[in-house]
């Protein structure tokens, strides 16, 4: 299937894009806002996220410490943890490897849990080892080690875990039984909501609950259980109480444990709950719960995303930032190393489609445009910079017949972005077409 059925519905590009293995191709900020409104049908705002998923979208993109890195790393999540709250709340590790085919299945026990450090359900247990089918474990041990887990919601913290494979201790009750799995969801060092999974293997249910145990009658990304009646868990008020120290330097955390005939076990840290992408009903709770996240102070600057993007966070009204955060891309046109107009692009990267406006070099708007691109409902102001860009324009484009020079203007000063020799391949039309044959003329050919 080729990607033209989406382009009469521009946010799902990207999408299609992630679906033929090119999504390390599309910058995080264009990414899930195509993904949000897809998910939603309606536009993630950035400029003022109100909802729980806006929020934790803001934070992928804007709450960048290096520490989330080590905490979403399975293996390397326990030493942090423990160093907190201490090594008795922590499943051992049994062994770590590189490679499936370093693991020496001799040396682990009967029972035990194989995972991948930097992935999300690439999980194996073997509750008795002779019966465990080692191909089959091999298969998805090896999937889950190709599996690119932040390129699918954008979690950044998981692009510099290494992959590796760990096993751990298998973890059941006395009577054999999974136990119970304690999500509890902490705003600003604080605990919320508490999500208990439960027969998560055979009959998955889930229940929500307040601090003090009241239930709560809402569904988050999948039903909750209505009908199962589940008891306080006698060390609730300890578990509370670990959740508090592991989240007490961050907006969101949810902190995971289990409860093993009364002893709690650290299960994981999750930074975005369904990776931002999780759904409620009743919708409005969406919002309710994100009033519960402040968000860090948002602070002006270059923020770097992505590794190939720039980006800018501020709230300064004449800032030459569009709303969703991407900078004014000024294209300077330059005819036989003379600079005469600058093609100014905005929105490039939001659901709507890019828009282009074309400006002479006193800053007259010239009355063209490009096929499929719309031009700005706004006034865009010229650049303080803009005579600047023009000089540098002529000395790059010196002793050549066509040259584009690009632009950006960030908190004063100007910054190169790239040299173009042939727009759009010079298969690009112009509107009124007559403009094409006006431009040509500029050129003088060799």
């Amino acid at each position: 299937m080729g990607l033209t059925k989406y382009i009469r519905e521009p946010w799902l590009i990207p999408i299609a894009l992630q679906s033929k293995g090119l999504g390390y191709l599309i910058p995080d900020t264009l990414y899930l806002q195509c993904a949000y409104y897809n998910t939603f049908g309606k536009k993630l705002n950035l400029k003022n996220p109100k909802t729980f998923n806006e929020k934790l979208q803001w934070l992928k993109l804007y709450d960048r410490k290096p520490i989330y890195t080590t905490m979403v790393d399975k293996y390397a999540a326990k030493k942090y943890v423990a160093d907190i709250i201490g090594e008795e709340y922590i499943i051992p590790t049994l062994g770590v490897w590189d490679r499936f085919e370093d693991i020496d299945f001799t040396s682990l026990p009967n029972q035990f849990v194989l995972k991948c450090t930097h992935d999300s359900g690439g999980l194996v247990i073997c509750k008795d080892k002779s019966m465990l089918n080692i191909e089959d474990a091999r298969r998805k041990i090896n999937d889950s080690l190709k599996r690119d887990y932040y390129l699918n919601g954008r979690e950044w913290p998981y692009k510099n875990v290494p992959r590796r494979i760990i096993a751990e201790k298998y973890m059941s009750k006395s009577d054999g039984s999974i136990p119970e799995d304690y999500k509890v969801l902490n705003f600003n060092g604080n605990p919320g909501i508490i999500q208990v999974d439960l027969d998560r293997f055979i009959n998955h249910k889930k229940k929500l609950f307040l601090p003090n145990w009241t239930e709560l009658n809402f569904d988050f990304n999948y039903p909750t259980e209505k009908e199962y009646s589940l008891k306080k868990p006698d060390t609730l008020n300890e578990m509370l109480g670990l959740a508090r120290k592991l989240s007490k330097e961050f907006s969101f955390l949810r902190t995971d444990f289990y409860v093993i005939d009364d002893r709690i076990y650290f299960g994981e840290l999750t930074l975005f709950p369904a990776s931002g992408f999780g759904k409620f009903s009743p919708e409005e709770w969406d919002e309710r719960i994100g009033k519960w996240i402040s968000l860090p102070e948002k602070r002006g600057g270059v923020i770097c995303g992505d590794s190939f993007f720039l980006y800018i966070h501020e709230e300064n009204e004449d800032s030459d930032v569009e709303l969703h955060g991407e900078l004014i891309d000024y294209k300077v046109f330059c005819f036989n190393g003379r600079p005469e107009m600058t093609l100014v692009c905005t929105d490039r990267y939001s659901a709507t489609g890019l828009c282009e406006d074309f400006f002479d070099n006193n800053w007259v708007n010239i009355p063209v445009k490009r096929p499929n691109h719309r031009n700005s409902q706004t006034q865009i102001k010229r650049p303080h910079n803009h005579k600047q860009m023009l000089c540098l324009a002529e000395k790059l484009s010196h002793g050549t017949p066509f040259l584009r020079v690009d632009f950006y203007e960030i908190n004063g000063n100007v910054y190169f972005g790239e040299m173009t020799f042939y727009p759009a391949s010079g298969f690009e039309g112009f509107e009124p077409e007559s403009w094409d044959t006006r431009f040509g003329e500029k050129i003088n050919l060799p």
